[in-house]
């Protein structure tokens, strides 16, 4: 079984509970102006997990359809309209004036995977549709990563090592409660900002702005992130 299959349960969440509804409210206000939205705009929000972002994007008036390949996680979306699905072989066709994908909710597969999942959501666009893709900044991961950390909150323990792995970033998780442990492994493509912007050009996406972070700061190699926001220039 692949590690996304079996990564994104209920204990995800408790692993990143810090990415809470409230920063979710900032960055989604900030992809409604990046993108240029108006209200009532049909956006889909691609491997939305429990839904914190088309949640926020909802409350902005945007009309938002929640995907994602995790029942668990789908099953803490409330208040969202959800479907389960393949990231790479979406149920939409023309369907939306945007797409989102959000906190690295990219770069799963392999290549031809990853490069299947970005041709789908451009298929899942209307013609000069937009796509917000929300991503790490390899370089600044590759310069900083922190090799292990510990963490003991809420009577668990959180046991993560990191490590780049050829030109994918692995992270392996252990979490203990009450004598049970559970471990899983997460390996995330290491894409450059340029090999992001030539996979975009692929399916027929203009990148047309590149930000460092939800600030709005421009992107450089030592930005926190790497957030594309690119048109659709052409059918595939």
């Amino acid at each position: 079984m692949n590690w996304y299959e079996t990564a994104f349960r209920k204990q995800y969440l408790d692993l990143y509970y810090h990415r809470s509804d409230d920063a979710a409210k900032g960055e989604a206000s900030f992809a409604v102006r990046a993108l240029g939205l108006p209200e009532g705009a049909r956006v889909v929000d691609v491997a939305c997990g429990a839904g914190r972002h088309a949640r926020a994007l909802g409350a902005l008036g945007i009309r938002v359809v929640g995907i994602d390949l995790s029942r668990d996680l789908l099953a803490a979306a409330e208040g969202v309209v959800r479907v389960r699905g393949d990231m790479r072989e979406l149920p939409f066709h023309g369907a939306f004036d945007a797409a989102t994908s959000f906190f690295t909710s990219f770069g799963y597969f392999d290549d031809a995977g990853n490069a299947a999942t970005i041709a789908s959501i451009a298929s899942a666009l209307r013609p000069r549709g937009m796509f917000l893709l929300d991503f790490l900044n390899a370089a600044a991961v590759e310069a900083h990563l922190v090799p292990e950390s510990r963490e003991e909150r809420d009577g668990r323990k959180y046991h993560v090592r990191r490590r780049v792995d050829d030109d994918r970033v692995v992270k392996d998780v252990v979490i203990e409660e009450e004598g049970l442990t559970l471990s899983y492994s997460e390996s995330v493509r290491l894409y450059s900002h340029h090999e992001l912007v030539q996979l975009l050009k692929g399916a027929g996406l203009s990148v047309v702005a590149s930000y460092g972070a939800f600030d709005g700061r421009d992107f450089t190699t030592d930005a926190p992130r790497c957030i594309l926001v690119a048109r659709k220039t052409r059918e595939m």
